[in-house]
């Protein structure tokens, strides 16, 4: 059946010798079309900061007479129809997906974020924004600005309206990973860094983060208008999971799992909660070794598990298992199709490569291959 997750999307796809349809769904496939056409239809799944893939291990029976989502409607209005004329890497570091639909005045692209808190950008053909998951900022360097004086930022605004910063997604990385990287000038970030180094880097974007809340929140209480009072307010605080992926961590490329997985490592909680008042006893530049140790010496171990031949094309599938009688119901509907979905009894979370620590609980299948 269809994942429950949020941020995952659904696309059939024609087969290039049948057609040229493409139907975004989210949880969920189209069910307009029958008969042979059925079988000449493969499926795209996409979820938003984690993978794309095409897959087998789906049913129409999940979430089949459940409302889509308002971004799932805007996906089947624009590229309905549509085919999926490329996929494209932006830029050579960061982990930014282009999928084009349509060619000419139909073209439109469906960006994919696998950085961060992940992002599903939906685009005209000028790359303009016409809806999207959630809206962010990219904080550029004013370079008008003497460096003597410091360094101003502009913000560009990710939002509906807005032409995508391209050229921001595509150089984010290079940029980024080199401010803040210590005092010798490299480019690794927290990872050349010694736990004296690392504590004031951190308390630094905390101290950032501080007074941007606070500025903004300002506005917003003393703002005009029938809306006032009721923005919410810009929380002052970071947990530790998102501190360290902020680009300007060096460490930011790990991705959300691998990162957790260091910080637990260390015997810490990614959830811990950081702010500028509170991080000289939360987590003080004496607690900073064991992290940076885990940080160097675990997330080296487990990105080279992935060069590893032993490894290679090898991985899980998490899942959780379905409740009792939504089991029963599925095994029903599957047993009217073919070919039968083998994990009907499950509902699938993730993929990954490797299992990290926050996994070992977790109920997997395990794949020595997915060739």
């Amino acid at each position: 059946g269809g994942s429950d997750s949020k941020g995952v999307y659904m696309f059939k796809l024609a087969d290039p010798s049948g057609g040229s349809a493409a139907t975004g769904k989210s949880n969920t496939s189209s069910t307009e079309d029958g008969g042979e056409a059925e079988s000449k239809r493969a499926m795209l799944l996409i979820e938003s900061g984690v993978r794309f893939h095409p897959t087998t291990h789906f049913s129409q029976s999940s979430s089949s007479s459940a409302m889509p989502s308002p971004f799932a409607m805007k996906l089947r209005k624009h590229l309905r129809n549509l085919r999926l004329e490329n996929v494209t890497q932006l830029g050579n570091l960061d982990r930014v997906v282009d999928f084009r639909f349509g060619s000419g005045s139909y073209t439109h692209h469906l960006i994919l974020e696998l950085y961060s808190q992940g992002n599903l950008v939906l685009t005209d053909g000028e790359y303009r924004i016409l809806a999207l998951l959630r809206t962010h900022e990219y904080e550029v360097k004013d370079g008008k600005k003497d460096e003597r004086e410091g360094v101003e930022k502009e913000e560009v605004k990710v939002r509906v309206g807005n032409v995508y910063p391209v050229t921001l997604a595509t150089t984010l990385s290079m940029d980024d990973r080199t401010e803040n990287s210590g005092e010798d000038g490299n480019k690794s970030g927290l990872l050349s860094m010694s736990a004296e180094n690392a504590f004031e880097w951190a308390k630094s974007e905390l101290v950032a983060t501080q007074q941007r809340a606070r500025t903004i929140n300002s506005q917003q209480h003393g703002g005009k208008g029938k809306k006032k009072g009721k923005k919410k307010q810009l929380d002052e605080n970071l947990v530790l999971k998102a501190l360290l992926l902020r680009p300007g961590s060096g460490v930011y490329h790990y991705g959300p799992s691998l990162v957790e997985h260091c910080i637990l490592f260390a015997g810490l909680e990614p959830t811990l909660k950081l702010n500028a008042d509170n991080i000289e006893y939360t987590l003080p530049s004496g607690s900073w070794g064991d992290l940076l140790e885990s940080l160097r010496d675990e997330g080296s171990v487990v990105l080279g598990n992935l060069q590893s031949p032993d490894s290679a094309g090898s991985g899980y599938i998490l899942y959780k298992p379905k409740e009792t009688k939504e089991s029963l119901q599925e095994q029903k509907n599957d047993a009217q199709t073919a070919p039968q979905n083998p994990h009907s009894d499950k509902t699938l979370l993730e993929f990954q490569p490797h299992l990290l620590i926050q996994h070992k609980n977790q109920p997997h299948l395990t794949y020595s291959t997915f060739a």
